[in-house]
């Protein structure tokens, strides 16, 4: 006798093809999904453990507070301007990028100086001392635990024998009333930073373009800030601990990502841009 197939079971039969269908079709769309949660969820906990373990670091009730013109407080305030750039520029990297390898290096720069941000920020606070510097930039390289020490900086970039006298950095008038901090379309207010011109032509570029002209500055920004953490690193500038390890794992970390940097820029057959 044949035996003729039940036709009662292919609609349940087609509804479970179906289903798998439309799982598989959403699959993507979660993991994406989960992806950019994932990240969020990264940053979020990474800004509180860096507030948390900045608070937690030094909080002896007995700790000396820094002066408002020492290495320790002018290191903070301006490592957070620098930071908070390289922060905006990764952002763009993996919004506006396509090269894996480009996207991960901006991940980790996003995640490692978001909570290292969250630390100074908290430092800073506790110390009672405004986020911005009210002052010059970089003018407490010249200042150790709050006195002036004289230093020569003139082989600094950006920096003269006159910088301190005169607030004079790489050769450009800084007027006594511009705003703190102040850049321009065409001047960092730090060197190694990207001006507001060149924020401005990263925030337009897409795909490759993207990754290139990220990588070229982000180089030129981290060695722009090499200065800083090294002198925030010495005992004889920074007398608190906590900041001179913070500094000193900087370096570490940037000088890694600079060498990463530089092999993909010589993949691509990109240059690299001169130090302003």
């Amino acid at each position: 006798m044949t035996h003729t197939p039940d036709d009662s079971t292919q609609p349940a039969e087609n509804a479970d093809i179906e289903k798998d269908s439309a799982s598989t079709e959403s699959e993507p769309r979660r993991s994406k999904a989960a992806l950019i949660l994932g990240a969020v969820a990264v940053l979020l906990v990474g800004l509180g453990l860096g507030v948390g373990l900045g608070t937690w670091l030094g909080s002896d009730d007995h700790e000396e507070v820094p002066a408002a013109n020492s290495a320790a407080v002018g290191f903070a305030q301006d490592m957070i301007r620098h930071h908070e750039q390289g922060v905006e520029m990764a952002t763009l990297a993996i919004n506006n990028g396509t090269d894996p390898q480009v996207k991960s290096i901006a991940y980790d720069i996003l995640t490692t100086q978001t909570n290292e941000i969250g630390q100074m920020q908290s430092w800073l606070t506790r110390w009672g001392y405004p986020i911005i510097n009210p002052g010059e930039p970089m003018a407490w390289m010249g200042h150790a635990d709050g006195h002036d020490h004289g230093g020569d900086m003139s082989g600094m970039p950006g920096m003269s024998p006159t910088t301190e006298s005169t607030g004079n950095h790489g050769g450009h008038d800084h007027d006594s009333t511009s705003a703190p901090n102040a850049g321009s379309a065409d001047e960092p207010p730090m060197p190694g930073m990207a001006t507001d011109a060149e924020m401005a032509k990263l925030r337009g570029l897409k795909g490759r373009e993207s990754d290139t002209y990220f990588m070229q500055l982000m180089l030129r920004h981290h060695e722009g800030g090499e200065h800083m953490m090294a002198y925030a690193a010495d005992p004889a500038n920074v007398s608190q601990a906590y900041v001179r390890d913070l500094a000193s794992a900087m370096a570490r970390t940037q000088a890694k990502e600079i060498t990463t940097l530089k092999a993909i820029l010589a993949e691509y057959g990109a240059p690299t841009l001169p130090m302003n």
